[in-house]
């Protein structure tokens, strides 16, 4: 299998096989379990043999399926794609892994794997995609199966979430699609490869780029939404936190660097050194991270602080991404004022490739360690069946196995010196001091530049202070699970007394995603540096940055002394939030009233702000502008009717009947009425011929209509018959 096309058509056609085999209900959950695992860890497979023949230069060219929508589908190969394309089968097949247990006492497990397996190849084709209408296509298709994931179990609350999530997802393609309709009209091509050259001509000919903007700006709605971006996050915490823990995962881990993704395309190809559009993601990022730490260190739900702690990561991921965009402006801006010396460009790029480098990092860690800690709330959900912390407290106590791997996630995605997030945070970090230093010596010059340098010192300072909150909450969680007890002496017995609480294939999922988190903190120059830089080829980068590949001292004071602010913020947000303010006593272990939802419910953003306006605020305002508007016509008609079109009897109008019935039926009464008079008959009496007439006429025609009637009607039923029938051919055939 040495295309692209062949990772991302198998999950769908193993989804035929699957129904097929699993739709008779004598198949067990077992057998659908197993055949989910042999899928994902074939397409893992053949992901990772995409990646050894790019390896050896035997991948080259684009794969093209013609005949789809009149444009086709078109799939290419480069490093970040296939990195991403692994990170994708890699987190399926762990998750399937997780899932043989997990799900084997759910309801619907069946609808669930297929769904799931849809997902998976609609997730490949987006990190396949070669042009932006395949990647429009699949992220489609991806948004209305992942649905399906929320509303699993059916509840009200899951229903609920799964509404807000779909009606995201649907205003985020209308969306992208407009910017797509724009892209295309104001560069003439879909292609990615084209459109970075096509937009740098627009902008040398200095024509105006406010379209390009507005179609960023559409699109960053739904690629933002998928990635959990401030402010269409509103679906997140809620959705998250209903759908099954596999399921979870796969939100946090993969389905949100499709948005990143999408949003990384926009940043090097559509706009490319564009600082305005670099300072908004970078505001856009700042808000995300602090406002996602925040929420996680005021919640009192373990599976909804996850959700945050994901909305907050995606913020330090937003936030490189704009810093790539600021520091390719400076660099364009550098070079034409005419102060490009060499050492000058060296040490831009140097520091654009801690940008990139950093981004990309961080996508990685973060999508292993929510790996780690969504599977690992599942398996606590199992044995307690309730996410809130009161309930979970003291469960990992006596366990190990999962005190070791959840700590090493936990202390990842914080930060911590020795593991993943700590080199990813350091490089994002780095960046941004360094570019405040650069335009710090810029500050006199009459070169404009996007940020300023208070912007950058804000941003620095909520980015370490976004560490701090990920460390408190991080904190509160393992104190939560591994230090206290629980307030009921016999439910931590119990918790004490499980000692086979997770199957030996969970084990293996949790500890072979566990396993990069120290590798990559330990030896990032030997580890880290080499993936990022075959993932660099994705956007065309590794040529501009391969004179900049010394190795980074990470553990240097001036690096390390980053990472030891956050951890101070951390321990005091810890202190001061959670002990003293969530739990009502400050150092004492007897909490009455235990944790408890610190945000006040009436900030709710989704059901406060996006609900009330979009289900009340706009019904109102558009049924008062119907209302008038039909006023205005009742008037204009009453007004003409009045003036124009008086009323007035028609002299040919006829009561009833028609003519021939009315003519026939006058001639009658006339003849009869000669008759009386020949005859010089006396008592002369109407019969009202017309009228008759016009009775017959209704019976006789009314018999016709209603046998017109039926065969239409029989006509209408039978092509609904025959749609059916060619659909139930099309299924089973």
């Amino acid at each position: 299998m040495r295309n692209t096309f062949g990772t991302v058509i198998f999950p769908f056609v193993m989804c035929v096989v699957f129904w097929l085999v699993c739709r008779s209900k004598s198949k067990g959950k077992k057998v659908a379990a197993l055949i989910m695992i042999l899928t994902t860890a074939v397409e893992l497979i053949a992901a990772l043999s995409l990646m050894y023949f790019d390896l050896r230069g035997m991948l080259s060219g684009i794969c093209e399926i013609a005949g789809v929508s009149s444009l086709g589908l078109h799939f290419m190969y480069t490093g970040f794609r296939g990195i991403f394309g692994a990170v994708t089968a890699f987190a399926w097949f762990m998750t399937a892994l997780f899932s043989y247990t997990f799900m084997k006492n759910d309801i619907n497990v069946i609808r669930y794997d297929i769904f799931n397996l849809l997902t998976l190849g609609a997730t490949m084709g987006i990190f396949y995609a070669a042009d932006l209408f395949t990647l429009f296509f699949f992220f489609e298709m991806m948004s209305f199966t992942s649905f399906m994931w929320v509303a699993h179990r059916q509840t009200r609350t899951s229903l609920y979430a799964a509404g807000t999530y779909l009606g995201i997802a649907i205003a985020g393609g209308m969306a992208i699609l407009m910017g797509l309709f724009i892209v295309y009209e104001r560069l003439g091509t879909l292609y990615f490869d084209e459109m970075y050259g096509h937009a740098v001509a627009l902008m040398e000919r200095g024509e105006n780029l406010g379209w390009l903007y507005a179609a960023a700006g559409c699109m960053f709605v739904g690629f933002g939404a998928k990635a959990g971006a401030f402010p269409v996050h509103v679906w997140l915490p809620d959705s998250y936190t209903e759908a099954p823990a596999p399921a979870t995962a796969l939100l946090s881990a993969v389905l949100s660097k499709t948005g990143i993704f999408g949003i990384l395309l926009l940043t090097l190809d559509v706009l490319p050194t564009q600082g305005g559009w670099g300072a908004f993601l970078l505001i856009v990022g700042v808000v995300t991270m602090a406002a996602g730490g925040i929420r996680g260190v005021m919640c009192g739900n373990l599976k909804t602080t996850l959700a945050y702690s994901s909305m907050s990561q995606i913020g330090f991921i937003l936030t490189g991404v704009g810093m790539q965009s600021l520091l390719a402006e400076f660099l364009t801006v550098s070079a034409g004022a005419g102060d490009a010396s060499s050492e000058k460009v060296s040490e831009i790029v140097t520091v654009f490739g801690m940008a990139v480098n950093g981004t990309f990092l961080h996508m990685l860690n973060h999508s292993l360690v929510k790996l780690i800690l969504f599977m690992a709330a599942g398996i606590i959900f199992t044995h307690v069946g309730s996410y809130d912390l009161n309930q979970v407290r003291g469960f990992g106590r006596k366990k190990p196995f999962l005190l070791i791997t959840f700590v090493l996630a936990a202390a990842g995605v914080g930060g911590i010196p020795l593991l993943n997030g700590y080199v990813s945070k350091t490089l994002l970090h780095e960046s941004i001091v360094e570019y405040g230093a650069l335009i710090a010596l810029m500050a006199t010059d009459s070169t404009v530049i996007a940020a300023t340098p208070v912007m950058i010192k804000v941003s620095e300072g909520l980015f370490l202070f976004s560490g701090g909150l990920t460390v408190a909450y991080m904190t509160k969680l393992f104190i939560v699970l591994f230090i206290e007890k629980n307030s009921d002496k016999k439910v931590q017995e119990s918790y004490d007394a499980k000692k086979n609480y997770m199957s030996m294939l969970t084990k293996v999922a949790i500890g072979v995603c566990a396993l990069p988190i120290p590798l990559i903190g330990i030896l990032p120059n030997m580890v880290a540096k080499p993936i990022a830089e075959y993932g660099l080829v994705q956007f065309g980068l590794s040529a501009l940055l391969e004179h900049h590949q010394e190795n980074m001292h990470y553990y240097s004071m001036e690096n390390l002394s980053g990472a030891l602010i956050s951890i101070i913020v951390g321990a005091i947000v810890y202190l001061l939030i959670v002990r003293f303010w969530m739990l009502g006593k400050f150092f004492s272990n007897k909490h009455e009233n235990g944790y408890r939802e610190l945000f006040p419910t009436w900030l709710n953003v989704e059901k406060y702000v996006y609900r009330a306006v979009f289900y009340r605020a706009v019904p109102f305002v558009l049924g008062i502008v119907a209302r008038i508007l039909d006023s205005i016509v009742d008037t204009i008609v009453v007004l003409l009717r009045k003036i124009t079109y008086r009323d007035r009897a028609l002299p040919y109008e006829l009561p009833e009947g028609n003519y021939i019935t009315h003519t026939i039926g006058i001639s009658m009464e006339r003849v009869r009425l000669l008759y009386y008079a020949v005859m010089r008959k006396e008592g002369y009496t109407p019969k009202n011929y017309a009228h008759k007439f016009a009775m017959k006429n209704i019976d006789l025609f009314e018999n016709f209509h209603i046998i017109e009637r039926s065969l239409s009607f029989g006509l209408f039923m039978f092509c609904v018959g025959l749609v059916l029938t060619m659909i139930y051919l099309l299924v089973v055939n």
